[in-house]
């Protein structure tokens, strides 16, 4: 099953853009950006190469110092390549490359520097972990500054959900006017949708559980993909690259990212969804975890939104950065980590004591994925509360996330002009 992704829309505008650099589509891992590379490319090129540097360590010689004058160029790169794929056709100007997890060669990584804009050859890199905090010095040095582009990549969307799922496009344009214009959306578009939205909170964005679950029209199929990512994702903690693109462990950082992962979903299901290191660990502290935080967000695993001092923009310097909430960049994993009671529960609009942190982090899910930083406010003094705030050209826009029609007292509030400050 073929799935369409937003993403190929901003490709071949990558492509068509004169002098473009070579592409790093960064993202978490199974997300599908190897998919859509591999995809674009053999649609959008005469020729196209895989380089699978996660599976074949031996490419790494392709672009050692192997040239005439003992230093890599573009020459010794294409020569060796065609050794390596014989029945592949290096055609300037017709041909892409596709570096396939570019974390794992960082000597593939500096030829970008070799191959520029005007090498005759595009270059679309995907890469899983190239954030990631502690990263070796020699590959942070010798990164290619200026000779790249990037693309983030996220699990599916509402939107790209509704498409796998064979929504016409007729419903998805109706309450998308709905919406723009604050008019009502019809009683049989609502329908439709809140059911696909339900399938969505448990299904999730991953491409392989929604292709499992549209398959069979299984949710436990989709569940058992879940758990199974979660699984790999938990293998990938603490995880470094050395100098040769080789992966090692740092066993501290894997337990701290580990336990810190396993808190969310109980934090989250707090009425005070505030992230705190003590529910990791009795007498937890920012010195023990807040490495664990940040190798799992750099990673594409979690978004955090940061606390408020001021509702005015620019909202990132009013961001606290030691107030903050956590959620996963995807639903489906976050209600993949609660009972599988739940899961039927959820589809009949019963998300019992689960029902405010779902629906909160499905508005998260929904930011994230479109690209927006995350904010909320919270004063408990003023007994105020605001679930996320959105910066726009033409002012900031509140978002109040209701599992049914709920009390929008601080929303409310705000409108009327009373802004905290």
């Amino acid at each position: 099953m073929e799935l369409k992704r937003k993403i190929e829309e901003s490709l071949l505008k990558w492509k068509n853009r004169p002098n473009h650099k070579p592409l790093i589509i960064e993202g978490l891992r199974q997300v599908g950006k190897s998919y859509s590379a591999l995809r674009f490319a053999k649609e959008n090129y005469e020729n196209w190469i895989l380089f699978d540097f996660r599976h074949d360590k031996s490419l790494q010689t392709i672009f050692e110092n192997n040239g005439d004058e003992g230093r890599v160029t573009l020459e010794s790169i294409i020569a060796s390549s065609r050794i390596r794929f014989p029945d592949k056709n290096f055609e300037k100007g017709k041909t892409c490359l596709i570096f396939d997890e570019v974390g794992d060669c960082p000597l593939a990584r500096e030829s970008f520097k070799i191959f520029g804009v005007n090498s005759g050859y595009d270059i679309i890199a995907t890469g899983s972990l190239l954030g990631v905090a502690g990263v070796n010095e020699k590959a942070k040095k010798n990164t290619p500054v200026g000779y790249e582009e990037y693309i983030d990549m996220t699990a599916l969307d509402f939107e790209e959900f509704l498409w796998a799922s064979k929504v016409s496009v007729e419903a998805i344009k109706e309450i998308k006017n709905s919406v723009a214009s604050f008019s009502e959306v019809s009683p049989t578009i609502h329908s439709v949708l809140s059911s696909h939205l339900l399938r969505y909170v448990v299904v999730g964005g991953m491409p392989e559980a929604v292709v499992a679950f549209l398959n069979s029209k299984d949710l436990l199929e989709a569940r058992n993909v879940q758990v199974r990512l979660l699984k790999d994702y938990e293998d990938d903690f603490g995880k470094k690259i050395d100098r040769n693109g080789a992966a090692i462990i740092d066993p501290t950082l894997l337990i701290r990212t580990q336990r810190a992962y396993r808190s969310i979903s109980d934090q989250l299901a707090k009425e005070n969804k505030k992230f705190k290191y003590s529910c990791v660990q009795g007498g937890g502290r920012s010195s023990e975890f807040s490495d664990a935080l940040a190798w799992m967000e750099k990673a594409g695993l979690i978004a955090m939104a940061h606390n408020l001092r001021a509702i005015e923009p620019p909202l990132s310097k009013n961001s606290i950065s030691e107030e903050f909430k956590v959620y996963p960049t995807d639903i489906g994993l976050l209600t993949a980590s609660y009972p599988l009671t739940l899961t039927q529960g959820i589809l009949n609009g019963d998300l019992g004591a689960y029902k405010g942190a779902i629906y909160e982090a499905l508005a998260a899910d929904m930011q994230y994925k479109a690209g927006l930083s995350l904010y909320y406010y919270s004063d408990t003094k003023r007994h105020q509360e605001n679930d996320f705030f959105i910066e726009e050209k033409d002012g900031i826009s509140v978002v109040e996330s209701k599992a049914k029609n709920g009390k929008t007292a601080s929303a409310k509030a705000l409108a009327e002009g009373k802004n905290p400050v």
